[in-house]
């Protein structure tokens, strides 16, 4: 086989090959903490739990985020997912940009059960954010989902009274806006998955690097 063939054969395998399916998580599928507002505030929040990625190499397109909830939470209270892209891949949302976002019901809340939020497929590249927010009753709902053993500092939390409602458009002008570990006594990693499939290169872009790879083997050859 030629260095031609060969190289011919490889562009059509790629174009052939299905996109991976991603899952980003850092917890391990167990809720064994639950956090929601604390009655001690002044007034119901709307509150709200996040995790901070990074896509795939060449970018990710994510179809659906999942959640579980704590079980002092209702099934009848809506949750709205958001997801942002983070241009600057700091590892920090506070300045993250709002890409699209759905609102629906838990099917369950307790026993570590993921609800599925299927989303507009949205591509990111890079650094991006999955966020969770409801409105919760202080001293009464615990939505956020955690996982103890889980990593602890790529997970955000925030509270914004329900009346002014959570402000996406400036993640850190909230009245709380914090990682896990540097506000919550028992930080844990939320129960909280983005999923996707990594994204490949159209058959008509290989085909112009496999053009480009023969050029190249041409030029060395010659």
């Amino acid at each position: 086989m030629t260095i031609r063939s060969i190289a011919l054969a490889g562009v059509a395998a790629l174009a052939c090959a299905p996109a991976l399916a991603t899952t980003f998580a850092y917890d391990n599928g167990v809720t064994t903490v639950a956090v929601g507002p604390p009655s001690s505030f002044p007034v119901n929040p709307v509150t709200g739990w996040g995790n901070y990625f990074m896509s795939d190499v060449g970018g990710t397109k994510i179809t659906s985020v999942s959640c579980a909830f704590g079980p002092s939470f209702s099934v009848t209270t809506p949750v709205t997912i958001y997801l942002f892209a983070d241009a600057d891949n700091d590892y920090n949302p506070l300045n993250a940009t709002l890409l699209t976002q759905v609102t629906a019901n838990p099917v369950q809340v307790g026993g570590s059960v993921f609800t599925t939020f299927d989303i507009p497929d949205t591509v990111v590249n890079g650094g991006f954010f999955v966020l969770a927010t409801a409105v919760t009753v202080k001293g009464v709902d615990k939505p956020a989902a955690g996982d103890l053993t889980g990593r602890t500092d790529r997970s955000w939390y925030f509270y914004n009274p329900a009346t002014s409602g959570m402000n996406v458009a400036n993640l850190g002008a909230n009245a709380l806006a914090k990682r896990v570990d540097q506000v919550l006594p028992l930080p844990g990693a939320w129960l909280l998955r983005a999923e996707g499939q990594a994204v490949v290169p159209a058959p008509g872009a290989l085909i112009l690097a496999g053009a480009s790879g023969l050029l190249g083997l041409r030029r060395r050859r010659s």
